[in-house]
């Protein structure tokens, strides 16, 4: 195989009428790119003889893309870069994520969530400590928060004990926990965020039919990592969610020692009268051994605040 530049040569003179169309350019711009010299020169004795009359429109679109990323132009496939390689003989353009885009990726991976507001795909803890953590309110939620965050990266194998957060409605404490998930997440660390109410009623919905639902759904709310109940206390308590949902995630979560994270809007003692008078009974002994598994894997932190949206 020739090099690059006799291609270009050999290739304009036996299409001399090239110079009066838009080809002309792109034969130009390829002859003038140093990426693609460099790959031609590189695999040379890989690429077949008709190489380049046949994908030169492939390094064309290599070129394009990579000015748009480099002026900041909106790409073929954002967060992508392109790659020359060879496929078969011939040059191929591989989009390759970069660097922002395997975070997100990995972060996608790592993260669960069910049933959560869209908003939180966007919380930043970092962004949160900077500008909110001035108001009194939320500053012991957001120290502890980043503190347990820090505890949970260096040193994973340790059991760390999660937070529950109390506070009323729309003070911020989905949205805190929402920004820890990211963070979780970023860090490689597998992290799952569920609604409870929403999860509880699902399961319920799916009595009668395939366990195969509910079978996975309780498996990963017992055993990943880290599990984060966003708004304990507002389902629709019955004994079974109680007994056979919440209490069997959180026994084997206290006996595995995962670390666990809970909101709520009743505090400590207002969840204990809570769990103990459900719709089909009262039993203040089981909600005492709840609160006992709660208490293990969690210490009360409240969040206040002006009842205004973190992410406004």
């Amino acid at each position: 195989m020739q090099n690059l530049s006799d291609i270009l040569k050999q290739f304009q003179q036996k299409y001399p009428k090239i110079e009066e169309t838009k080809l002309a350019e792109i034969v130009q711009s390829i002859a003038e790119d140093s990426d693609i010299r460099q790959f031609w020169s590189a695999h040379q004795k890989e690429l077949k003889a008709d190489a380049f009359q046949l994908k030169m429109m492939d390094l064309h679109e290599f070129i394009q893309q990579k000015k748009r990323i480099q002026s900041g132009e909106k790409s073929l496939y954002p967060g992508y870069y392109p790659q020359l390689e060879i496929e078969k003989g011939y040059p191929h353009v591989r989009y390759v994520a970069d660097e922002k885009k395997q975070q997100q990726l990995m972060q996608a991976d790592k993260l669960i969530t069910y049933k959560m507001p869209k908003a939180i795909k966007h919380a930043d803890l970092q962004t949160i400590a900077e500008t909110i953590a001035v108001e009194s309110g939320r500053a012991e939620a957001v120290t502890e928060i980043v503190e347990t965050l820090t505890q949970l990266i260096a040193k994973p194998d340790q059991y760390t004990q999660g937070l529950y957060l109390y506070g009323d409605f729309g003070v911020g404490k989905t949205y805190l926990m929402g920004a820890l998930a990211n963070a979780l997440a970023a860090n490689n660390i597998g992290v799952m965020m569920l609604h409870f109410p929403s999860f509880a009623a699902d399961l319920k919905d799916a009595i009668g039919r395939s366990n195969d639902l509910k079978s996975r759904m309780m498996a990963q709310a017992k055993s990943i990592p880290v599990l984060i109940l966003d708004d304990l206390g507002a389902e629709n308590l019955s004994m079974w969610i109680r007994d056979d949902i919440l209490g069997v995630i959180l026994e084997y979560r206290m006996q595995n020692e995962l670390t666990t994270f809970i909101t709520s809007n009743f505090d400590m003692t207002e969840l204990t009268s809570y769990l103990a008078e459900t719709r089909d009974d009262r039993d203040k002994g089981k909600a005492a051994r709840l609160m006992q598994r709660v208490k293990f894997l969690t210490r009360q932190i409240t969040v206040s605040g002006k009842n205004r949206r973190l992410d406004n």
